[in-house]
């Protein structure tokens, strides 16, 4: 019965660092997605300035 604390501990420390793994990677995607949304518009802007000319 001595590993049954040991398990519960690794388990615990294990979701921890899992959680913060997928914050990480939340953080990211915003970040990427906010780019390209930037990206999307320069592109419509730059499509309406060429038929413009």
């Amino acid at each position: 019965m001595d590993a049954v604390p040991l398990i519960s501990i690794l388990v615990l420390i294990f979701s921890m660092i899992l959680m913060g793994e997928i914050m990480k990677l939340k953080k990211e995607l915003r970040k990427l997605s906010k780019l390209t949304g930037h990206m999307k518009k320069d592109i419509e802007q730059f499509k309406l300035d060429s038929n413009e000319n």
